[in-house]
């Protein structure tokens, strides 16, 4: 077995997308965790303390509880760096399949997201589609706090949730009927929409929501959207990432063998992320019928929009379990 920490990274040098949010709970972690990480990570964040709700052009602004978002290749760039300081073995390139890794490492963490090859080493997965179809975009205007963007067309409401990442872009991430190009998006919202330049993420699909049976098998262990996936409405899959990786940590730790531990890890960490799920199943389902609200005063379309039904901790771009 080997006995030192390996990571493999497919697309090291890619944009990997546009802006993550990164609620205070993660600053605070990380400054728990990896006080030098947190350091890195503050200057760059844009950071916000008030949601605007614009609707037909006509805007909707309140207060909300402070907020901040990363561009995500300088997030990926912080944790490079990070795993160069600790020592960790870097290896640019795909990974080996599951089962061989297992066979050569007293411990396999599988974070390889959404589209995770877990099931190649026996992990029970199930996926269902929820929410309206939708595609993930960036914006080079600058932005200055979360907006949402309703807006009608002859195919109903359109919907788009945009926040600032740095000083002059932002996510646009926009969801209605069909498909419709960048081109289409800026002539309707009246902002700059363009696709990731690195990956086709103007393809418009539908969010799947992940869920795996158990979340380790042997000495194999899933951590983030490879274990779980939450609607993205909710803005809380890199939380729940970190969240993972430090319990994970935590458990190894504290337990006298990585059976219990990877059980200790996940008897802590399910329960949080199957209430994270629920809300995003619901904050899904009101912006699937967002049409049946979108003629109520403005006031209250916001106020529905940012509560989702009163099942939210915390209004805007991430939401707290009650």
């Amino acid at each position: 077995m080997a006995d030192h920490a390996v990571v493999w990274e497919r697309n090291r040098k890619g944009t990997a997308g546009f802006g993550v949010i990164l609620p205070p709970e993660v600053l605070d972690l990380l400054r728990r965790t990896v006080p030098r990480l947190a350091d890195a990570v503050s200057p760059h964040l844009a950071r916000w303390e008030k949601t605007c709700v614009s609707r037909n052009r006509e805007r909707w602004m309140t207060a909300t509880p402070p907020m901040a978002a990363i561009a995500r290749s300088t997030l990926n760039r912080l944790l490079w760096r990070e795993c160069d300081a600790q020592g960790v073995v870097l290896r640019e390139r795909e990974a080996p399949k599951l089962p061989a890794l297992a066979s050569s490492y007293d411990l396999v963490v599988c974070a390889d997201g959404a589209g995770s090859q877990a099931h190649q080493a026996g992990f029970v997965t199930t996926v269902e589609e929820i929410g309206p179809p939708y595609a993930w975009l960036g914006t080079a205007q600058s932005l200055d706090t979360l907006t949402f963007l309703a807006e009608s067309t002859v195919d109903g409401c359109y919907m788009a949730h945009a926040y600032p990442f740095s000083d002059s872009a932002g996510t646009f991430l926009v969801e209605g009927r069909r498909a419709r190009t960048p081109t289409d998006l800026t002539a309707l919202f009246g902002l700059p929409v363009r696709p990731d330049p690195a990956r086709d993420n103007s393809v418009w699909r539908r969010f799947r929501e992940r869920t795996v049976r158990s979340w380790s098998r042997g000495n194999i262990v899933l951590v983030g959207d490879s274990a779980h996936t939450v609607h993205y409405s909710i803005g809380s899959g890199t939380h729940l990432a970190f969240e993972d990786a430090v319990v994970l940590v935590e458990s190894l730790a504290a337990a006298g063998s990585l059976h219990r531990a990877l059980s200790l890890y996940e008897e802590t960490r399910r329960p949080v992320v199957e209430q994270f799920q629920g809300l995003g199943r619901i904050s899904a389902e009101w912006f699937s019928r967002v049409d049946d609200v979108f003629d109520l005063p403005l006031s209250r379309f916001a106020a529905g929009l940012l509560t989702r039904g009163g099942r939210f901790g915390r209004v805007g771009g991430t939401s707290t379990p009650p």
